[in-house]
């Protein structure tokens, strides 16, 4: 059978992260005798400037040279609308099945399909086992963790998604089906401050804590699996020889949920002379690290720890069921900048009940933790987390699923006690103001004169732009801002 896993598209983002789960699951279908394909929106629109109309085209046309009996969407929930806009373009032209997966589909199964009525069935969990079983020809309603349409009405499936229990069984992904140029070109968003060809490697799944926020638990269930040390290798070996990469992002949750494996993939960096040749980084919960791993981290070539760091006291912390504490976090960074590496710092606002006060304490800590870079992002309410049920106001049940809806959904500030034009205001008075000062103080040796140079300038732009908009046309000072 042949299978089209069709990946979406979305506005410019950074990192490069590679579709991964797609890639895993076209291995899995390979593996059983099955020809599969993917169409990646993302990469396509990137290359194209993300024009959609040109996107939509090149999908078209990709589906009727690759002729497929099955076509998969991959479902996000801030990217449902370019799902929901993309299955009928599909179904217009295409008889075969239409499938749906991933963190949307598998929160909110029987509402997508309801919402999308161009798809057959929906694929709960992780997807190798599910999609391969009905690529083989076994009916939806035999194939555990499988919704699925028939005339007007929706079935559910017959037993809860199956997982995989021992990820090693999974074949390499294949990458030889994604834009590989696009994704390993030379960029320092990957591996943050070093301007290298990376790729990004995902080796193990779940969580073993449920933080009110996250999604990994949804798909992934609730625990860690995680490849064995020598599956990791000829991986990295592979893209190394095949792409030449110089760096390696370890996309997983927690790099270190295994210290075993951590030591024992660290340990063959070393033995193979890979710690000389590749830089790599990790993400980390902050309670795994000791000071002697850390000097194993550094010495086997990672050169950056990622934290969730998210709030910077003990009852924030507490409110997203976090599990960790200030002092834990405080001590991690501390160890892993005197063994060498740099420290990225994850950092969440639009908090619940959340005031200027507690951003002006997350801006203090921060300037008194060494970390090399950071960023505050908002917190997002994805249905299927605890947040979003106890705060989402089941808000995709009750609004259309277009893109100026999902946007404003997620650009919204949902939870916080702050009005949006004082959070602009102290953003830019304060955490804009750090930010550069702080980019600026940590650039030099790090970045090219000339990319620092066009950072200051643009910087100054900005500056100069802004403040003519805030003095009349005719003020006299406009003249001392043009020159």
């Amino acid at each position: 059978m042949r299978i089209l896993l069709i990946y979406p598209h979305a506005p410019p983002i950074s990192p490069l992260w590679m579709p991964l789960g797609l890639s895993f699951v076209a291995a899995a279908l390979r593996k059983a005798g099955h020809e599969a394909a993917i169409f990646d929106r993302y990469a396509v629109g990137a290359r194209s400037r993300h024009d959609t109309a040109y996107v939509d085209t090149a999908m078209l046309s990709r589906i009727r040279e690759f002729r497929p009996d099955v076509v998969g969407l991959n479902t996000l929930s801030p990217l449902i609308a370019d799902t929901v806009e993309s299955a009928p373009l599909i179904r217009d032209s295409f008889g075969g099945r239409i499938i749906a997966g991933g963190h949307h589909a598998t929160a909110l199964p029987e509402l997508t399909l309801r919402r999308i009525p161009s798809l057959d069935a929906v694929v709960t969990g992780e997807g190798e086992i599910a999609l391969t079983r009905l690529a083989g020809g076994e009916a939806p309603g035999q194939v555990p963790g499988v919704w699925w349409r028939a005339g007007e009405r929706i079935n559910p499936p017959a037993a809860p998604a199956e997982q995989i229990k021992r990820l090693d069984d999974l074949p390499l992904p294949a990458l030889d089906l994604l834009d590989m140029p696009f994704y390993t070109r030379r960029s320092d968003g990957v591996i943050r401050r070093n301007n290298v060809k990376a790729s990004t490697l995902v080796t193990s799944r779940g969580c073993y804590q449920q933080c009110t926020f996250c999604t990994e638990s949804l798909t992934y269930g609730r625990g860690v699996r995680w490849h064995g040390t020598d599956y990791v290798l000829e991986w990295i070996l592979r893209v190394v020889r095949d792409y030449g990469v110089e760096g390696i992002y370890f996309h997983d949750n927690d790099f270190l949920a295994s210290e075993a494996r951590a030591r024992e993939v660290c340990g063959e960096l070393i033995r193979r002379g890979l710690h000389r040749r590749i830089r790599w980084s990790i993400q980390a919960r902050a309670d795994r690290i000791t000071r002697d791993l850390a000097r194993l981290l550094r010495s086997a070539g990672c050169v950056l720890v990622e934290f969730g760091v998210e709030v910077a006291t003990q009852a924030e912390l507490d409110d997203i069921a976090k599990g960790t504490s200030p002092g834990t976090v405080e001590r991690a960074i501390r160890l892993c900048r005197k063994s060498g590496m740099d420290v990225h710092a994850y950092m969440l606002t639009q908090v619940e009940n959340e005031t200027t006060a507690d951003l002006a304490r997350r801006l203090a800590w921060l300037k008194r933790m060494p970390v090399t870079s950071f960023q505050w992002s908002a917190v997002n309410v994805h249905p299927g987390t605890v947040l979003y049920r106890r705060k989402g106001d089941d808000f995709f049940a009750r609004h259309d699923w277009t893109r100026e809806t999902i946007a404003a959904y997620y650009a919204g500030d949902r939870l916080s006690a702050i009005s949006p034009g004082r959070r602009r205001a102290w953003m830019a008075r304060h955490f804009s103001r750090y930010l550069r000062l702080h980019w600026f103080l940590n650039a030099p040796g790090r970045y090219p004169l000339p990319v620092i140079v066009r950072v200051a300038t643009r910087m100054l732009r900005r500056k100069i732009l802004r403040a003519r908009r805030a003095i009349p046309v005719d003020d006299p000072r406009n003249e001392v801002l043009a020159g």
